[in-house]
């Protein structure tokens, strides 16, 4: 659990998102380059919102390098990546696939096995079916992606939500990468609904 400063922060943050984007029930996190802290930022926000009393639902979209499901000690057969694999419905896998956190109100769906061909799964119809579903029994789908200048993955998700929350650290980012992230989304017409700052270490 965060400090009750930190606490705040993401208090402060899940407000602001609240207010400026009434509407985005649907996020996905990101960052510019690996380290950042994206992950540590999305589980902590997600904790916030199911404090909150809001039913949130986060997955672990990044099937390249699943921080997410690593922090949550959640590796194994069960996952995204199966769900998408399957031919069976969706809204039953995904049931069968998803997992309680242990925090009320909050439950997550692990990266499942890592594939060769994440892109394309992501970009499949049964990842839109997957989010169509998740926004009928939740009230916030938290996504987490890979770094925005390593993969196309965040693009393609992107496309599919309300909006991307990217993670910058700025002693580490240098401002170029950061601008030709925000750029590149732009350039995508993907909103880009704020900018998080992270100044603490993370492994994701």
């Amino acid at each position: 659990m965060p400090t009750s400063a930190a606490s705040e922060s993401f208090r402060t943050l899940r407000t602001a998102l609240s207010l400026t984007h009434p509407d985005a029930h649907q996020l996905v996190i990101t960052s510019a380059e690996p380290g950042d802290g994206k992950t540590t930022v999305l589980a902590n926000l997600a904790v916030c919102y199911a404090q909150g009393e809001k039913r949130t639902l986060l997955i672990d979209a990044d099937l390249r390098r699943p921080g997410l499901t690593n922090l949550m000690n959640m590796r194994g057969p069960r996952g995204l990546s199966e769900v998408l694999r399957s031919e069976e419905d969706v809204a039953q896998m995904a049931a069968a696939h998803i997992r309680p956190s242990g925090v009320k109100g909050l439950d997550i769906l692990p990266s499942g096995p890592r594939p060769t061909d994440p892109a394309e799964l992501l970009g499949s119809p049964r990842f839109s079916q997957l989010l169509a579903w998740a926004e009928t029994a939740y009230d916030l789908i938290l996504v987490d992606s890979p770094p925005t200048l390593a993969t196309t993955d965040t693009a393609i998700i992107g496309r599919l939500v309300d909006g991307v929350i990217l993670v910058v650290q700025p002693a580490k980012n240098r401002r170029r990468l950061v601008t030709q992230v925000v750029d590149r989304l732009g350039l995508m017409k993907i909103p880009l609904l704020g900018l998080v700052v992270n100044r603490s270490g993370s492994d994701e």
